[in-house]
């Protein structure tokens, strides 16, 4: 496919990677800077230098045969331009953007469609960052989760602790421990275990796990003791995000929102004035405060202002002084390490723009990947796969799981087939139409997988 990536941050760069690894012939487009002319010395795609909302620009990065084009700049009005321009003047067929605005997000519905602005799916940040923290907060010691079939089926990731009901058994006696459920990977002092399924589960295992969304919690306890859920929760940040967050969680929760800047601080106590959320005009880091107000005793800390080291100091003072539950949103790749928890005070690392990408990667939708997930900084990933064909006309169908030839580091979690859920085991034949969870230890064996479960090239579909 012969894609447009407009733009050149963090969540650009690592997208135009990602899809020039899968076989597409990208192009990226943006203003000149460091970051364009790093990607164009190593990666196998085209630059094009000029502004991205600009006819000219878009026709010198081949807009006149290009599929799809994927606005992503920091200009939300730059991206809606681009999206125009290569609708009407370009034809481009599908045209998929990022949005933080809220004013634009709130009247998206009227905005964007068929008979309004031509943008086919549009990305909300905030959203997306909102979604992912609440369904962390709802399965306390899970890190980082990713949904799949309509929200049926997750794949999540924690870490082996006391109190596990399994600690010290067979880790494939998790699949049979309360539901169809199953591991897909492990990590053992960060190293990924290839021949897991006769080993035995030791405390601190880093787990990633497969299951039905509402046995999350039942199966979570096989790995961990279940923690009593949060009840006061701290925001700091007078950003989208936290304010998105702070909206979201006062539904459940009783919530404080922490801003030093005082513009901002008023701005987030004028957006949240209708919810019971309470709004402090003070540095997260100032202690007397936090003893003042009682946040040194608050059940969760959330750090998402838009600074990643006063995050990351924030938290590390609040877990280090007061032992309270910590979750810091990081934007730079230069904090990767604080993600493994054996270094680092930091219950939980949030990298934002994993759930962007996957969001993106979702709705691009390559030859029959329904949904994409990226865990570990985007080394490794889950993904929904729709088979198609017959037993005639395809390597995997009228096939048993135990017969496969996978690629290496790929795992197969749960099939859905219908409305059923099934466990992939000895007897399991895979069929027409099967949506399949699997987990790549890397992330680039994608292309392997998709190809592998592909139907043969003569395949006719059914009509």
């Amino acid at each position: 496919m012969k894609i447009i990536i407009l733009g050149s941050g963090d969540v650009s760069i690592e997208l135009a990677k990602y899809l020039v690894n899968a076989g597409h012939a990208v192009t990226v487009a943006d203003t000149a800077s460091e970051a364009l002319t790093d990607i164009a010395n190593r990666i196998d795609l085209r630059v094009v230098i000029g502004n991205p909302a600009s006819p000219a620009t878009l026709r010198r990065a081949g807009a006149e045969n290009t599929e799809l084009l994927v606005a992503t700049t920091s200009d939300d009005e730059a991206n809606i331009t681009a999206c125009c321009v290569a609708h009407f003047l370009f034809k481009i067929p599908r045209k998929i953007t990022r949005l933080r605005t809220a004013d634009y997000l709130q009247e998206v519905d009227e905005l964007f469609g068929p008979k309004s602005i031509p943008i086919d799916h549009i990305i909300a940040t905030e959203h997306l960052i909102t979604q992912n923290i609440m369904s962390m907060i709802e399965l306390p010691g899970v890190n980082a989760i990713g949904s799949f079939c309509d929200n049926r089926i997750i794949v999540a990731n924690t870490k082996v602790e006391i109190g596990g009901k399994l600690l010290g058994k067979t880790i494939s006696d998790f699949n049979t421990y309360e539901s169809k459920a199953s591991i897909v990977a492990v990590y053992r002092e960060g190293k990924y275990l290839s021949d897991f399924h006769k080993d035995v589960f030791h405390i601190g295992d880093e787990v990633f796990f497969c299951c039905q969304r509402d046995r999350a919690l039942s199966q979570l306890s096989a790995l961990r003791k279940l923690s009593i859920g949060d009840r006061n929760i701290a925001i700091s940040g007078g950003t989208h995000v936290a304010d998105s967050l702070a909206r979201s969680l006062s539904e459940r929760y009783s919530v404080k929102l922490i801003e030093a800047d005082p513009a901002r601080a008023k701005r987030s106590a004028l957006a949240l004035h209708d919810t019971d959320v309470e709004v402090y005009n003070a540095s997260p880091m100032d202690m007397d405060f936090m003893r003042e107000e009682n946040l040194d005793t608050t059940d969760l800390y959330i750090a998402a202002t838009p600074t990643d080291e006063t995050n990351i100091m924030s938290s590390l003072i609040l877990r280090k002084v007061h032992n309270v539950k910590t979750l810091a949103l990081i934007r730079g790749d230069g904090y990767v390490d604080l993600t493994k928890n054996d270094n680092s005070d930091i219950d939980t690392v949030v990298f934002p723009k994993e759930s962007i990408i996957s969001a993106l990667l979702s709705l691009i939708r390559q030859e029959g990947v329904e949904n994409v997930q990226l865990f570990r900084q985007g080394k490794s990933e889950a993904i929904e796969l729709t088979l198609e064909g017959s037993k005639f006309t395809s390597k995997i169908i009228g096939k048993k799981a135990e017969s496969l030839n996978l690629p290496k580091g790929v795992t197969l979690g749960l099939v859905i087939r219908g409305k059923k859920i099934l466990s992939i085991d000895s007897d399991l034949v895979f069929e027409d139409k099967d949506k399949v969870i699997a987990f790549l230890d890397d992330h680039s064996q994608m292309r392997k997988l998709v190809k592998f479960c592909r139907p043969f090239s003569f395949w006719i579909p059914k009509w």
